[in-house]
C-alpha cells in the first residue's frame, strides 16, 4: 500500500519584507511627525495679571520652571552662572531687559534669588513675566 506523498509547498510567513515596510513606516513617521512644544521649550504656567504687556524679543529670558530648575536660553543653569552670563549680556549692552517667567506654583524664595543674581550682575531693567488676565464678565 502506497501512501501518495504532498509534494505541496506549505505556505510560509515571510519577515524579511515585513521588517522592511515596518522600519518604512517607523522612518517615515518619526521624520514628518510635527511636535508639539512650548516656545521658549520649557512649560511653564505664568500668573496672569490684567496689566500684562508684550515685550520686546531682544531680551534676555530666564525661566523658573515648577521644579524650581533655572534656565537661561533653553539650557539649565546653575545661580553662578547665571548671574555670569547675564553680566555678559549687560557689559554688551548696558540697558539690556530680563524678563522672568516663574511658573505660577514657583517659590517666592527663588524669584527673589533669581532677581538677586539679575541685580548683583548689572541688570537695572527686570520684569515679570504674567498672562494677560481675561476681563470677568
Amino acid at each position: 500500500m502506497n501512501f501518495r506523498r504532498n509534494n505541496r509547498k506549505r505556505p510560509r510567513v515571510e519577515l524579511v519584507p515585513m521588517v522592511d515596510v515596518m522600519t518604512f513606516l517607523i522612518s517615515f513617521f518619526m521624520l514628518f511627525t510635527t511636535f508639539r512644544t512650548n516656545p521658549m521649550g520649557l512649560s511653564v504656567k505664568l500668573p496672569r495679571a490684567a496689566t500684562a504687556t508684550p515685550q520686546d524679543s531682544a531680551a534676555i529670558v530666564v525661566v523658573i520652571d515648577r521644579a524650581g530648575d533655572v534656565y537661561l536660553n533653553n539650557r539649565r543653569v546653575a545661580m553662578e552662572g547665571l548671574r555670569a552670563d547675564i553680566e555678559k549680556s549687560v557689559q554688551a549692552n548696558p540697558n539690556q531687559l530680563v524678563i522672568i517667567r516663574a511658573d505660577s506654583s514657583t517659590r517666592y524664595s527663588k524669584l527673589v534669588e533669581v532677581m538677586d543674581a539679575a541685580r548683583l550682575a548689572g541688570a537695572t531693567r527686570l520684569a515679570l513675566a504674567a498672562d494677560k488676565q481675561t476681563a470677568a464678565k
